[in-house]
């Protein structure tokens, strides 16, 4: 007796995967990246807050260890165009040997160091004794009396992710994180 030959037999089936399969898995890929997409967020928020703060914390360490090694005040204050002090911590921070002491980059001074801020996404301010928007550093690393704090709120509505680093009078840093950024952060 013949065999007959076919290309498909009857016991053999098709594996593949229909329409309605894939569809039914795209449609579960987009809800879970869909869901996973504000923890995304989160943590973008929280790793930017972060940095910015190790920034700040960085850029006062290096004034604190220029003004020991050159035995001279190293002022640290905001500025936007690494030429001169506006206050505008946002837009950068700009580290000089302050030879005349007056909180201004003069011909006399040396300029140490520049940072651009410009990259972060929020706005970082500096709160200290007598609104001073400076940090002095003296020839012994200390900042005499005058400590305070950055404050970096992000630009999320409500400001969850409002950090603070905090400088204490020996030019010692710690990051805060349990404040109330109603308390801090205003529109």
């Amino acid at each position: 007796m013949a065999r007959s030959h076919s290309f498909f037999s009857p016991a053999e089936t098709a594996s593949g995967t229909t329409l309605a399969e894939l569809s039914l898995a795209m449609l579960l890929i987009s809800i879970l990246v869909g869901l996973s997409f504000p923890n995304i967020r989160h943590l973008n928020a929280l790793a930017q807050s972060t940095l910015t703060l190790q920034r700040l914390s960085k850029a006062v360490e290096s004034a604190k260890v220029s003004a020991i090694s050159s035995g001279e005040i190293v002022t640290l204050c905001g500025s936007e165009d690494s030429r001169s002090c506006q206050g505008k911590w946002s837009e950068g921070v700009l580290s000089f040997i302050d030879r005349n002491g007056n909180r201004e980059l003069d011909n006399i001074d040396q300029p140490l160091n520049w940072q651009s801020m410009k990259d972060i996404e929020g706005v970082i301010s500096w709160k200290a004794f007598g609104n001073r928007q400076y940090l002095l550093m003296d020839p012994q690393g200390m900042m005499g009396t005058q400590n305070g704090s950055f404050t970096y709120c992000t630009e999320e509505a409500d400001h969850s992710f409002a950090v603070q680093l905090v400088i204490n009078r020996t030019a010692r840093t710690r990051m805060r994180r349990d404040l109330d950024p109603l308390d801090y952060c205003h529109n």
